[in-house]
């Protein structure tokens, strides 16, 4: 006969008591239940635009161009004062 695989806890197992009477058994014990990778949850695909969350977030800093042209008037005072 082919070899045939049940798994789950003891008690899972224990059920199929009397079908492995008499027979030959091998037992894996595997980690706790708690720390075995669990499946994940299909992704949820939706066309709704999202929320932003972090509105204000970056609430007075610079845009790329005021820091840039900040940038050159400090390059500018250095190399002055030098």
């Amino acid at each position: 006969m082919a070899s045939q695989v049940i798994e789950g806890t003891w008690e899972e197992i224990k059920r199929h008591e009397a079908e492995l009477a008499g027979r030959h058994v091998r037992v894996t014990i595997k980690s706790d239940r708690s720390t075995m990778r669990k499946p994940r949850a299909p992704l949820k695909t939706t066309t709704a635009a999202k929320e932003l969350r972090g509105r204000g977030m970056f609430a007075g800093i610079l845009s790329t161009e005021d820091y840039f042209r900040e940038k050159r008037e400090d390059t500018a005072r250095e190399d002055r004062s030098l």
